[in-house]
Parts: C-alpha cells; sequence; structure tokens
C-alpha cells in the first residue's frame, strides 16, 4: 500500500475520490466507496505494526545508493511524495520547507477535524525513517538561493505550492475583518489565536470556503457561504458541504459579492448581486451572470476563498521562464524548467488543484529526476511482482454502499476533534465486496 501511496492515512481523509467518477458499481447502484476502504486499511496497518517494522519493510525495497544528492523545496504532497520515492530509489534527499514544519497545505490549511496532525506526523516520520533529511524555516529568496541549491545538488525539483489567495477584487475589500481563506487557516493550523467577528460570510465554494466556513463555526460564529453559481456547480468535497450545513452554515448560492460595506474602517456587510446561469464555460459550468438585483448581507467578518494562486514576487524571483498565469513553466514530459538542473510539479506548474494531483506529480517527478540522473528507467523496480486472482466474482455482492461513522453534529460543532471515523472490519469488508472487479479481462468462455 505505501509503495503506491506515501500518504494513505492521510488521503484516506481527504481525498476528493475523483476515481469514484468512472466507478461502474454506479451504473448498478452507488460507486464503490473507495476512499473510506483505503483509510481503513491504512489506518489498521498502522494500528499493527510500529513505525520501525514498517521502515524496515520498505528499506527491503530500496535500492542501492547512486551517490546522487537532490534537494525538493516545498515539503507538502508533491515534495513528500518525490522525497518518499526517490529515497527509495537511493539518492540523497533533502527537503526544505520555509514552515517550521513538513507538511504544506496538509498541515496549515486542512482543519484539525479532517486531518489529525499525529496522522500527518506519523506518514512523514516514515518518509524520515528512509533517510530523507528536512530542514524547516528555511524559506526560497530569505534562507535559500536556487543557485546555490542547484550548485550543491545533482538536482532541484520545486514544490512549493500556490500560498497566495486570489484578491476579491470589489470596493472595501482593504476594510478590517477581510481574511484571505489561506491565512485564516494557517494561522489556526500554526495554533495561534484568530481573532473573527459573531457574524462571518465565506466567500467562495471550494474545500477552502467549506473549511473556513467549519472552522468559524467551532469558534463559535454565525457563517453565510456566499457562493456565485448553484449548489451543484461547488466544487467542494460533498460530503463536507452536507456537514457544513448540518453544522448550522447557511449557504446563499447565485450571489455575486459586488461590494464589501463598513463603518470606522470595519466590515459591515456584504453587498451581492443576484447572478442567473448563463452559457457553459471552458470547464463544463454555466457561467454567473449579474443582475441589477442587489442585497446586503449583514457580517462583521469577510473571509476570501476564490482561489490560490502562486507567489507572484517569489516565482518571479527564481528567474525561470513562467507562464501567464505566473506558474513555472515546464516540459510536460519531463518536468524540466528552463533551468536544465531545476524540475518543478505540482500546483506550481498547474496552479490550485488537490491533493492526490499533488501527489501524483511527485510520483512523476521521481520518476523523471532518477531516469535523467542514472540514465536508467528504474522506477518499477520498487514494486514487487504481483499476481491476481482472475476469477469474476459473484453477481449481487456487497450490497449498499457503507458510509463512515460521524460524531454527532450537536458534539462536533464545540470542538476540531475528528469528525468523520475509520470502517469498521465488517463495513471495509461489505464495501470491497461491492467491487464488480473490472480489470478482470478474461472472457466467459475461458472461466473454468
Amino acid at each position: 500500500m505505501l509503495l503506491d501511496n506515501p500518504l494513505p492515512a492521510s488521503t484516506g481523509r481527504v481525498c476528493q475520490h475523483p476515481c469514484e467518477n468512472r466507478c461502474r458499481r454506479a451504473t448498478l447502484d452507488t460507486a464503490v466507496n473507495m476512499r473510506d476502504v483505503h483509510r481503513y486499511l491504512a489506518d489498521m496497518a498502522f494500528d499493527r505494526m510500529t513505525n520501525e517494522r514498517i521502515v524496515q519493510r520498505l528499506k527491503r525495497r530500496k535500492l542501492p545508493s547512486t551517490g546522487k544528492r537532490l534537494a525538493i523545496v516545498g515539503a507538502g504532497p508533491a515534495g513528500l511524495t518525490a522525497a518518499f520515492y526517490l529515497a527509495l530509489l537511493g539518492h540523497k534527499v533533502t527537503v526544505y520547507e520555509s514552515a517550521a514544519k513538513p507538511g504544506g497545505m496538509l498541515r496549515y490549511a486542512l482543519p484539525q477535524y479532517r486531518l489529525p496532525k499525529k496522522t500527518l506526523d506519523r506518514e512523514i516520520a516514515l518518509i524520515r525513517g528512509l533517510g530523507v533529511r528536512f530542514v524547516c524555516n528555511a524559506a526560497l529568496g530569505r534562507d535559500l538561493t536556487l543557485e546555490k541549491l542547484a550548485a550543491e545538488h545533482d538536482a532541484v525539483f520545486l514544490s512549493f505550492g500556490t500560498w497566495q489567495e486570489q484578491d476579491l477584487g470589489v470596493p472595501g475589500g482593504e476594510l478590517q475583518g477581510v481574511y484571505p481563506a489561506l491565512d485564516f487557516l494557517s494561522q489556526l493550523g500554526r495554533g495561534e489565536k484568530m481573532e473573527i467577528g459573531r457574524t462571518v460570510a465565506v466567500i467562495g465554494g471550494g474545500n477552502a470556503a467549506i473549511d473556513s466556513a467549519r472552522t468559524a463555526l467551532r469558534l463559535g460564529a454565525e457563517v453565510t457561504i456566499v457562493y456565485r453559481r448553484a449548489r451543484e456547480d461547488m466544487p467542494a468535497i460533498h460530503e463536507e458541504i452536507e456537514q457544513a450545513l448540518q453544522e448550522g452554515a447557511r449557504l446563499v448560492t447565485l450571489a455575486a459579492p459586488v461590494r464589501v460595506l463598513g463603518e470606522n474602517g470595519r466590515v459591515t456587510g456584504l453587498e451581492v448581486a443576484k447572478t442567473v446561469l448563463g452559457p457553459f464555460d471552458a470547464g463544463g459550468r454555466r457561467t454567473p451572470v449579474l443582475t441589477d438585483e442587489k442585497y446586503v448581507i449583514p457580517c462583521d467578518t469577510i473571509i476570501e476563498a476564490i482561489g490560490e494562486r502562486v507567489e507572484a514576487p517569489v516565482a518571479q524571483a527564481l528567474g525561470l521562464q513562467l507562464n501567464k498565469s505566473g506558474t513555472i513553466k515546464v516540459d510536460p514530459w519531463t518536468l524540466q524548467t528552463s533551468n536544465p538542473k531545476v524540475f518543478a510539479g505540482g500546483d506550481l506548474v498547474t496552479g490550485a488543484a488537490n491533493v492526490t494531483s499533488a501527489m501524483a506529480f511527485g510520483k512523476k517527478a521521481a520518476a523523471v529526476l532518477d531516469r535523467q540522473l542514472t540514465g536508467e528507467d528504474r522506477f518499477r523496480q520498487l514494486w514487487p511482482p504481483l499476481v491476481y486472482d482472475n476469477t469474476p466474482p459473484p453477481s449481487g455482492q456487497g450490497g449498499q454502499r457503507q458510509a463512515a461513522k460521524v460524531t454527532r453534529c450537536a458534539t462536533r460543532r464545540r470542538n476540531f476533534e475528528e469528525v468523520s471515523h475509520t470502517f469498521s472490519a465488517r463495513q471495509a469488508r461489505a464495501e470491497a465486496l461491492r467491487c464488480l472487479r473490472c480489470e478482470i479481462k478474461a472472457t466467459a468462455e475461458a472461466q473454468p
């Protein structure tokens, strides 16, 4: 399991499970709950084995030392994944992180009630156990230079993500009480006190917006989520939206901010315009069109969660070729930047995405960097040969989709304890039996 995913317990909690969109079980009833089965396997493995034992088993797959030195800048999902595989491939890896601890947005943007830090810490400890060195409180441009890293290492992989919130761009955005979502969430993630008002408006429909809303509820505020499209267009995880509403958040859709209202320099309300849905855009969603109908949502705090981007001053200071969007331009096959010793991946290249997308970049980076440094295609050597049973399962097994148990709403609103719980063994088995085994290629005639 760890060989395919070095952060299985974390992704088992926060993955957006896009795999369910392709699950053929959905043609019968509902898709297999793959994320919660994955979480069960990870949690059971961690419960039954010490980190030392797991590391020793991983080290059996480790290839001999190559003598090559690699620097990874950014200890988020992409950087951690690249470090894990590059260490297994026999390289000497150092990860540089600007924050006090590794984890990136997994640590500093995802609330504790979704991803307990002890879960993340244990997975990072496994990566450290493979020989990866972490240097924290080391920011590119402040404590490090790209030129020095490139001179001291055989290759550099940049993976420090998108930490600048997009500006709302309406009058009044400078008033006291307006916060970018990442600043709000990361300040709490660092354990710092966050002062917000009694009535909070969260602007946006993605996971950062829902995380901000649920966090504000736990801080005692009344929360309104404002989204310019319809609810079905919201990109946030469906069950997270449901839980936010259960916890008391109010959802206002088809409303676009046009002005932040204030008195004496402080927020007093958010003026919005009603929208109607127009033509479909390139992403397959209908474009919101402003109408002349406006109204005010009273609030004393506004949290902007309309998307993240690469911090422009940092990207420009690197001296690398950039795309028009401000992301770093790379060769799509090799992830190589305009500097032949420097590679990049994750949100830094794609723009803000999700955890599994960033991890996929980290895995690809490890494979292409290893090939670049050794001249060989060795990545698949990390996996032992696997033989799968090619017998089709009996039809109709498993019944209805299993749902993870969650803490009662009245209880969870008062604290930051984990909300969703791991499957029981019975639930995990029942859900796994729902799989239709789409990977089986043998024809019915070929079966004994």
